[in-house]
């Protein structure tokens, strides 16, 4: 995002100075529009720098950051308040470009001062990541990894259309199981279906940006000096084909008895999570208004929507399933009725022992996470 907002503001100044000697490509279109996608972006680094303070090792790195990114902010924020025509009057015609190409200068010398910060953040050995380290054509492998996903969400497809023709054993699940089997496989199939169209969208998305931000250089050179954005992307793939499994292994296990609908629920959410991952990849490079940035960014809310529906419905059958094993306790003897109560209070202070132990682990998990190099 960072390495965008630089480019965004070589192409605002230079807009702006072809308004300025009315000359070809300066309309006022083409300045309004380089000026929203310059202060855009700019917006997206500061909301994301202020998240990235999370992987600081000490509250003074983390303090580093955030003055570090206001500075960057204040100077794009002076960069157009100095671009205003009533202070552009009170200069020569002559000096009035040199206004945005110091303007342009500062802002360029502040985003890389944030770029140099937030890369003491990335762990050692993994700049370049498995790109560094792959044989061959660099084009060929994102390609092959959007495709091994699109294959990925097909196989889950066919997997689904399995589940939903085969016979069921009406002896072990009552006729309401079979229903709810039903109804959770027509909502993960609504879910599969929107993931197909999501990897569709953005796969052109991805080739889209590709032919726009290769100029005169190759695709290959192109994704070997936008690698992080590269590995980002076939990142957010992968995420998008485990994810997709792991919501079609946890619909199985519901059936089969093996898989909660609590996993089921954590599976949706986990679809939901990387479906904007994937999309937060392509919007860094994506132009303003693309028709197939647009595609994607509706592919994306159609899968989270086929999320929630799947959470919601699944809650609804969690409701339904503590309704009826509800107990009637106002006719219950008095001892009895303490003795369960007891009973419960040492069940809801293991329960809440067991989740801050499992929270605590969590966040473990999530910190190692972010500085484990990747190994695929």
């Amino acid at each position: 995002m960072i390495e965008k907002a630089i480019n965004n503001a070589t192409d605002f100044a230079a807009i702006f100075n072809l308004h300025l000697g009315g000359d070809v490509g300066g309309d006022h279109v083409d300045v309004i529009k380089s000026a929203n996608e310059f202060a855009q972006v700019l917006s997206d680094v500061l909301i994301n720098c202020k998240g990235t303070t999370r992987l600081a090792n000490d509250d003074d790195a983390s303090d580093k950051i955030v003055v570090v990114a206001k500075t960057a902010g204040d100077v794009g924020l002076r960069f157009f308040l100095n671009l205003q025509s009533y202070k552009l009057d009170l200069l020569q015609p002559a000096q009035r470009k040199e206004v945005a190409m110091r303007n342009n200068s500062e802002a360029r010398m502040a985003l890389a001062r944030l770029s140099e910060i937030i890369d003491t953040l990335v762990p050692k050995g993994s700049k370049g990541g498995a790109l560094a380290k792959a044989n061959g054509d660099i084009g060929d492998i994102v390609e092959q990894e959007m495709l091994s996903a699109a294959q990925a969400i097909e196989a889950a497809t066919q997997r689904l259309q399995e589940l939903m023709s085969r016979p069921r054993d009406s002896s072990k699940f009552t006729a309401v199981d079979l229903q709810v089997h039903d109804s959770i496989l027509s909502a993960a199939m609504t879910i599969t279906n929107a993931i197909a169209r999501l990897i569709q969208a953005a796969t052109e998305s991805q080739q889209e940006i590709v032919a726009q931000g290769k100029g005169s250089s190759s695709v290959q050179q192109f994704y070997k000096r936008n690698n992080r954005w590269t590995e980002g992307l076939i990142s957010a793939a992968k995420s998008v084909a485990f994810a997709t499994n792991l919501l079609i292994e946890s619909a199985d296990g519901v059936l089969s008895g093996t898989h909660s609908l609590e996993q089921l629920i954590v599976a949706s959410n986990e679809v939901a999570a990387a479906t904007a991952q994937l999309v937060a990849a392509s919007r860094v490079k994506a132009n303003l208004m693309s028709k197939t940035q647009e595609r994607l960014e509706l592919a994306a809310k159609a899968v989270t929507e086929a999320c929630k529906a799947l959470v919601r419905q699944v809650k609804a059958v969690s409701a339904k399933q503590v309704q009826e094993e509800e107990v009637d306790y106002k006719n219950m003897a008095v001892l009895e009725f303490k003795r369960r109560e007891m009973e419960q209070q040492v069940e809801i202070l293991k329960l809440e022992k067991e989740l801050g132990a499992a929270r605590h682990h969590l966040g473990a998990m999530r910190r190692a996470g972010y500085h484990t190099e990747e190994t695929d």
